[in-house]
């Protein structure tokens, strides 16, 4: 197989660049490792409408590519629920109760969940030019082409390409095989960047009723006890079902070691004696452990992150690599690195740079924002 643009990983930067090379008449192909699109965003779809983000889950003003892309695909969103008290759980599990608003009110939720921003990217992409289930492990330079050594579904195969992007994870990239060998400081700059949130779990619990909010409460607990550290309305605007998630504040090996059951049994546990007994009963739960998706996570990521790193990287590629490889993951992206908005920001610029076509974006200046996760007893 054979294209002029090879962009490796289907996430949100894969696929906007993917769609504007194509829209601009480029020959690419997208391969993506997974059986879906979307990387670290994860839709879960439930039979009562409800539709659980189990990677990212917010977007706010000031970033642009999201809400004109919105406003392009004519996809609604909403204000996050932050009417009522916010709670602190301490560490022996009494409860404070705090009067100041949610620390995620101003965020917005996407109706139908991020990953029907995925899904109609995805859509506007020829479907002979996405691949599914092909795996990187290794590129290498023959004549002025890139050849991508693949495990497909049918076996082994090869792609070769005048121009690489990859669209997937630093500390990932730094463990292909290069031929020749990347610099060894670039490696190093690879290695030592965290994949924001890779290392994390999310924890999602869907109910009949909104009872935190019958309490005058806004659903958000920043916890001290645990197991879930952050927790936070989910719940869809349609009123038929309604929904509590939280950020699991166990390391990824302490998860490993108590297992997925008996972490969902505490979960439950802790909803329970914060709100009440019905809490510990929810119609449907569900759990991700991004720590443990072999194309999300190295071993590094597995150490606890406990703030948002400083993203951005400017990598020298050597004379061979520098104008035939690009990295474009989220992390990319000096001002929204590993949100969703870098991740729109770092693929569009790269397709831009080839096309110098403009994404269909509003004239609005980009305010850098970083999440507001800050849990320093993990």
């Amino acid at each position: 197989m054979q294209t002029e643009c090879l962009l490796i990983g289907g996430g949100l930067s894969g696929l906007t660049a993917a769609w504007q090379l194509s829209r601009a008449g480029v020959d690419v192909k997208l391969i993506e490792a997974r059986n879906r699109f979307g990387g670290r965003v994860l839709t879960v779809a439930q039979q009562s409408g409800a539709m659980c983000d189990m990677g990212p889950s917010w977007f706010w003003p000031g970033q642009p590519l999201v809400a004109s892309l919105l406003a392009h695909f004519d996809i609604p969103y909403y204000d996050q629920y932050a009417n009522g008290a916010t709670l602190f759980e301490q560490p022996n599990g009494s409860l404070v109760k705090a009067l100041n608003t949610s620390p995620m009110a101003g965020s917005y939720r996407i109706g139908g969940g991020i990953g029907r921003l995925v899904d109609t990217i995805a859509n506007e992409i020829d479907p002979a030019d996405k691949l599914l289930g092909y795996a990187v492990t290794g590129l290498s330079i023959h004549d002025e082409m890139v050849v991508a050594d693949c495990i497909s579904p049918s076996g082994k195969t090869r792609i070769q390409a005048r121009q690489v992007a990859l669209a997937i994870p630093p500390r990932l990239i730094a463990e292909l095989s290069f031929t020749p060998e990347l610099p060894s400081g670039t490696v190093q700059t690879l290695t030592s960047t965290p994949t924001w949130m890779a290392g994390h779990a999310k924890f999602f619990a869907l109910y009949e009723r909104p009872f935190w909010r019958e309490q005058g409460l806004c659903g958000s607990i920043i916890s001290r006890r645990g197991p879930l550290a952050e927790i936070h309305d989910a719940s869809p605007n349609s009123g038929q079902v309604f929904a509590l998630f939280g950020f699991a504040g166990i390391d990824a090996e302490s998860r490993t070691a108590m297992g997925q059951t008996e972490f969902i049994h505490r979960a439950k546990q802790q909803l329970a004696a914060i709100f009440g007994e019905e809490a510990n009963d929810p119609i449907e739960v569900y759990f991700q452990d991004w720590s443990r998706e072999e194309f999300t996570a190295s071993l590094a990521d597995r150490q606890p992150q406990t703030n948002h790193p400083q993203y951005g990287l400017t990598l020298h590629l050597g004379d061979f690599w520098e104008s035939k490889l690009a990295f474009i993951s989220s992390e990319t992206s000096y001002s929204n690195g590993g949100l969703i908005e870098g991740a729109l920001e770092s693929g569009a610029r790269y397709a831009k740079q080839i096309t110098d076509l403009e994404m269909p974006i509003a004239d609005v200046t980009a305010i850098p924002h970083k999440a507001s996760m800050d849990w320093d007893w993990l």
